[in-house]
């Protein structure tokens, strides 16, 4: 739900009421779409979104994600809806309510919620160019080639350690025997429940 009828891309005119946690009843007069930056830099339209002239603050209600096939978790502050394995929007916990990690989109202004860090933008960017080294997003950074965005550090990234690791090899057998045919490798199959022809082959 929105109070702000600018921040929609799409409009129309609704009716109807909703019941907020006090009791009190607002006003339903539109229900449109709504562009979101969201905290991967993605620009992602909620859709089916209420016009509530009277609300004090935006909200987003997590029983109808749920209902349109999301997943949300939350854990140490921090929420996360998910469709699949992607995750679509994030949130931090501020007085007692999950602040969206991103910025309504309004034409070509953007009214901004919060902003994306540093870390985040070198994570971002990191994603976005299949995992490149931090040497190589420094260099694509110097020649302003990101978008304008600086990128000096980047975190650890769990996903490339698990991707580039190797397998262990092999120890060394060690064995004592000395004549011919002493130590033997062999294939062992059978019994078969139908014996072949002549029993001269398996």
């Amino acid at each position: 739900m929105k109070f702000r009828k600018d921040w929609f891309s799409s409009y129309e005119k609704s009716g109807g009421t909703v019941v907020m946690g006090n009791n009190a009843t607002c006003a339903i007069v539109g229900i449109g779409s709504v562009r979101v930056r969201c905290h991967d830099g993605v620009v992602r339209t909620i859709t089916q979104v209420r016009h509530v002239p009277d609300l004090k603050k935006n909200l987003i209600s997590l029983s109808t994600l749920d209902e349109q096939g999301y997943r949300y978790m939350s854990e140490a502050g921090t929420i996360k809806v998910t469709k699949g394995s992607l995750v679509m929007l994030k949130g931090k916990l501020e007085n007692g309510l999950y602040t969206l990690a991103g910025s309504t989109i309004v034409g070509s202004a953007n009214a901004s919620t919060v902003q994306l860090s540093n870390d985040d933008k070198a994570r971002l960017w990191h994603m976005r160019l299949g995992h490149m080294s931090a040497r190589g997003l420094e260099m694509l950074s110097n020649r302003t080639l990101l978008e304008g965005e600086k990128i000096n550090t980047l975190d650890f990234c769990e996903h490339c350690v698990l991707g580039k690791q190797k397998k262990v090899s092999f120890s060394t057998g060690k064995h004592k025997t000395r004549g011919v045919l002493d130590y033997i490798h062999s294939d062992l199959w059978g019994p078969s429940k139908l014996p072949s022809k002549g029993k001269k082959s398996i």
